[in-house]
């Protein structure tokens, strides 16, 4: 199903400055009709090159962060479980165990 221009011109007016930016880095990936929706709803906000590259580097910057933030994480809980109460750890590890042999047994019966 093929998505209007006029639709394209919709869902564009609704994004932020920074998610137009990071759909204008990936315009060469675009139909034509959202191209050129993309280039007119630019165009409609006076957002210039420069801008564009600006918000976009800001967009990346801002992943960049949420990525770190995520290995942070889940570095603090695999530090959590391997440093934290023995009791707990093999609690886990059981835990564990045994949700894979029910998985198991679960599967070798279908």
């Amino acid at each position: 199903m093929q998505t209007s221009q006029q639709d394209l011109s919709q869902t564009y007016r609704n994004l932020s400055d920074r998610e137009i930016a990071s759909l204008h880095a990936e315009i060469d990936s675009l139909t034509n009709d959202a191209r050129a929706a993309l280039v007119s709803e630019i165009q409609r906000r006076g957002i210039s090159g420069a801008h564009l590259s600006k918000l976009y580097a800001s967009e990346l910057r801002q992943e960049a962060k949420f990525d770190q933030r995520q290995r942070e994480h889940r570095k603090s809980v695999a530090s959590y479980i391997l440093r934290g109460d023995p009791k707990w750890t093999i609690i886990t590890i059981i835990l564990l165990f045994a949700a894979c042999a029910i998985f198991a047994l679960i599967s070798s019966h279908h």
